[in-house]
């Protein structure tokens, strides 16, 4: 793991995120510990995103997904490739108390047919290319969805859903509220022996995992990172997205 020359190498004790209760804490401690710093950026001249970018663009989205009634112990789905918006929105659906998952890119409309009937969830939130898989789906209990890069028949934008938010919606209140039993995503199984399961990983069960990982494999504070897994496995989003991007302060590269 790459580490940058602004970064410091954690120390025994690890960044003051590495205690959090819950990875809501944890992204608000570093947020505000290092705002001027790099958070997200895609390769190749894409956007870029620092964490006070990151923290402002969470509080927006957190407010859209409450306006369409998306609450604690809710489900979110996200499509989507490897890029900053995924960061956004996950981080955004959590602060809620709400459950973020993401659905393979390769799914069937009949794989997506189970995945959302199991979840139960109301939203997608999505890159346009999965919209004609997504409308082929069998999925009368999915209400909305969104698009992160443009305007689709049948979908609102990502752009949207923020300017959607109520202006009197209580976001810190909101994210305090999450407990640390909490389910913080869902990671569907490959189903290699029957139909794929749901499990279920909570605030307090990732943020153990960060804290039992960190002395056997250190992790640059402040430092480099890339996602290029899917965000459908755990190894993307416990590496880069939740230990290295939230706890550590990385600068994630898709």
């Amino acid at each position: 793991m790459e580490s940058s020359t602004a970064g410091t190498t954690a120390t025994a004790a690890g960044p003051e995120a590495l205690q959090a209760a819950t990875m809501c804490e944890a992204f608000q401690l570093t947020a505000a510990e290092r705002p001027e710093q790099v958070a997200l950026r895609a390769a190749g001249g894409g956007p870029e995103y620092t964490f006070a970018d990151y923290a402002a663009r969470v509080r927006t989205i957190a407010a859209g997904l409450a306006a369409l009634g998306v609450g604690r112990g809710d489900t979110v789905a996200l499509m989507m490739t490897n890029r900053p918006e995924f960061n956004l929105v996950d981080t955004g659906v959590f602060h809620l108390g709400a459950t973020p998952f993401s659905a393979y890119n390769t799914s069937s409309p009949e794989q997506l047919e189970y995945l959302f009937s199991n979840a139960e969830n109301r939203v997608v939130i999505c890159e346009g290319q999965f919209m004609d898989v997504l409308r082929s789906a069998d999925t009368p209990g999915v209400e909305h969805f969104v698009t992160i890069d443009g305007e689709v028949e049948g979908a609102m934008t990502l752009e949207q859903l923020e300017a959607g938010g109520d202006p009197e919606f209580d976001f810190d209140a909101a994210w305090r509220a999450v407990e640390a039993d909490d389910v913080l995503t869902l990671i569907y199984t490959s189903g290699t022996t029957g139909p794929p399961k749901g499990v279920e990983t909570t605030h307090a069960n990732m943020m153990e995992q960060c804290r039992a990982v960190a002395p056997v494999l250190p992790i640059a504070v402040g430092g480099r990172q890339l996602s290029y897994l899917p965000s459908a496995h755990i190894a993307d989003r416990w590496l880069s997205h939740y230990s290295a991007g939230i706890v550590h302060g990385a600068t994630i590269t898709s």
